[in-house]
């Protein structure tokens, strides 16, 4: 849960709860704000006197919160990273107690100096939201911002499209105040690894991917030609040293290592890098997912990853609590240092808040169980997507299905599970798209998106989407299977799909395999054919007299297949039925007699 930040002294705990709220609360691109979040704000503003203020940025994702007296909310530092748009990528909504909808000067002048998205007054009388102005910047000439303002709207009749249609001019239209001090804010990052292998030119190809994927700048890399990290220092000792160097010669920012670090790696190596920052592959990782989370159960599952990796690390990361954005109350009245009393504390907040994020994403586990249960029960086949993350799964899924799921040339676009149900002539088929896979990916994000990953374990059919532009597809796809074989879905029938082929030029479709261009549109008609022909190959007809006390089973046949007839007569139960493989041989196993 984020910290609110700003005045909250002598406010009480259940309002303060209450505020946070907004955090799970569900917003889609392409609203402004929902009422649900206005509500809450105006709720705190009414019960404490104090203005309230909530920053979302273009995911939905609730960044910041702050509280304050009137007209003196402080903000909190937002780190932002976004090297490609011209405005933050941030919109604060804030509420005016009074009633009193207007933009004043200080929130005017505010979302110059930030280059805020948008700013937002919300006017609150009687605890209610009434209405709300919006401020949006415009660049009318070289030297000066002007800011546009819209509205007050009725809470209710916010016009979402015409916001974001401004905010998108603005975005478009703003010129960077400062060249080299815009890029001097973005992060610059060095890249390190090890490579024992000595085949591939790029070690850090993915490495780089995934840093420009978070926002940073690389200015500079070093590997290190070993079979394995050194225990201590990650690099050899001397090797360390020259990193010190290099990290001065280029002024960067974050040192960001290619693999996950231990804990008394992160120590050691803090140590010799000073005030410099670390990250290693693993919090790079989380790092992108905590920003492409939009559901609450994605965030759920990423501040689940987030906290079973920071918890053993906290020694070496607890001046850096703010990454996580939790803990940090104080206390204790131990005979250790203040700092280390602060620590144990810190810890017992993460495990706390552990449990509650496993108790409730095993509550959504037990909630999509129900609703894989209820599917089955229709008896419509299910064929997930799986694959090396970028591999143009989501664009697949949406060409196929007539969807509008998100399919960006990023890694990891797509977090969120999406289902949608198609007929290519041969009935109704639910395809289903997943979390794309990558090389190392954490064991915690596996672990916490295992609730996701696991609709792979009950399909009936995988499509493994496979980058056919990409020098390293042999590679990636080893890494797809392993995480399968993680998963206990390495069994299930999987149809190769060769995607990009128009990029590549090279033949790829057989037997086992098809080739298509999901963005030219090519190859898609063989596809349908073939996952029709690849589903008709997983289930069989079959006609069998059952032993009279064989009622589970004609239960599971019920709930996993389609029943055509099924009689109880004197000689035992006749059933006739559309079945998988695994139940027909089931079926055939207890039979008295086989009829087909």
């Amino acid at each position: 849960m984020i910290k609110v930040h700003g005045n909250t002294d002598g406010i009480r705990r259940s309002f303060i709860e209450r505020l946070e709220s907004v955090c799970d609360m569900e917003i889609e691109r392409k609203q402004f704000c929902t009422l649900e979040m206005l509500e809450t704000l105006a709720f705190f503003t009414e019960s404490t006197g104090r203005e309230a203020m909530l920053y979302i940025d273009r995911t939905g994702r609730v960044a910041a919160i702050s509280v304050g007296e009137q007209d003196r909310v402080k903000l909190p530092v937002l780190r932002t990273r976004r090297s490609e748009d011209r405005l933050s990528g941030i919109r604060c909504i804030h509420t005016h107690p009074g009633g009193n909808p207007h933009l004043s000067e200080v929130d005017m002048q505010s979302l110059k100096s930030i280059r805020l998205d948008a700013m937002a007054a919300v006017g609150v009388s009687d605890g209610k939201p009434v209405s709300m102005q919006v401020g949006i910047l415009e660049q009318r000439d070289t030297d000066e911002l002007a800011v546009n303002l819209f509205g007050p709207y009725d809470v209710n009749a916010i016009p979402d499209d015409d916001l974001w249609a401004e905010i998108r001019l603005a975005d478009a239209g703003i010129r960077p105040a400062d060249s080299i001090k815009a890029e001097a804010e973005i992060a610059r990052a060095i890249l390190v690894g090890v490579d024992g292998s000595k085949e591939d030119d790029e070690p850090l190809y993915e490495l780089l991917q995934l840093a420009n994927t978070a926002g940073f700048i690389t200015v500079g890399s070093v590997v290190q030609p070993r079979t394995e990290p050194d225990k201590t220092f990650y690099l050899g000792y001397g090797k360390l040293h020259d990193l010190v160097l290099e990290i001065q010669a280029l002024q960067a920012d974050v040192v960001i290592f290619d693999d996950e670090l231990t804990p008394a790696q992160i120590r050691n190596i803090q140590k010799e890098l000073g005030k410099t920052e670390i990250m290693d592959r693993t919090s790079l990782i989380l790092d992108i997912f905590s920003g492409r989370a939009s559901t609450h159960e994605g965030r759920l599952q990423v501040e689940l990853a987030q906290t079973k990796y920071l918890l053993p690390r906290m020694t070496g990361y607890w001046t850096h609590m703010s990454r996580m954005g939790g803990g940090g109350s104080g206390g204790g009245g131990a005979r250790r240092g203040e700092g280390e009393t602060q620590l144990e504390v810190d810890r017992r907040i993460l495990r706390r808040r552990l449990i509650e994020l496993e108790r409730e994403i095993d509550r959504i586990k037990s909630r999509r169980d129900i609703q894989r249960a209820a599917r089955e029960r229709s008896s419509i086949p299910v064929v997930a997507f799986v694959g090396y993350t970028n591999a143009g799964k989501s664009t697949l899924m949406n060409i196929l299905s007539g969807s509008n799921v998100l399919a960006e040339d990023k890694l990891f676009a797509t977090l969120d599970t999406v289902s949608r149900r198609v007929n290519f002539g041969g009935g109704d088929i639910l395809l289903v798209d997943t979390v794309g896979f990558i090389n190392k990916l954490p064991h915690d994000l596996v672990d916490a998106f295992r609730a996701t990953l696991e609709e792979t374990r009950y399909a009936d059919l995988l499509l493994h989407v496979v980058d056919a532009s990409s020098e390293n597809r042999e590679q990636q796809m080893d890494v797809v299977l392993d995480v399968l074989g993680q998963l206990g879905a390495d069994n299930k029938p999987i149809l190769t799909v060769y995607n990009k082929c128009d990029v590549s030029g090279e033949p790829f479709a057989d037997r086992d395999s098809v080739a298509v261009s999901a963005t030219a549109g090519t190859g898609l008609e063989g596809l349908k054919e073939a996952v029709t022909r690849e589903l008709a190959a997983t289930r069989v007809e079959i006609s069998v007299l059952l032993p009279h006390d064989s009622g589970a089973l004609v239960s599971h046949v019920y709930a996993n297949g389609q029943v055509m007839d099924c009689r109880y007569e004197e000689d035992g139960i006749h059933i006739q039925a559309v079945v998988k493989i695994e139940d027909a041989s089931r079926l055939r196993a207890s039979a008295i007699k086989v009829y087909l």
